[in-house]
């Protein structure tokens, strides 16, 4: 069994996650892709080109 898996980080609290499996939306031309959907919210709600560089915010345990 052989799995080609695409690992990337939330933008928000910096976990890591499958691109195949995770929670994404696209902005400006660019797919984020999340652990949950409380990430991919807090995301959609910073102004555009803000970012928290990844930080834990202690949304994931």
């Amino acid at each position: 069994m052989h799995e080609s898996k695409s690992m990337t980080k939330d933008p928000v609290c910096g976990m890591a996650v499958d691109e195949a499996t995770a929670l994404h939306t696209e902005r400006e031309g660019k797919t984020f892709y999340f652990c949950c959907d409380h990430c991919r919210q807090k995301f959609l709600s910073m102004p555009l080109g803000a970012t928290t560089k990844g930080k834990s915010e202690g949304c994931c345990g």
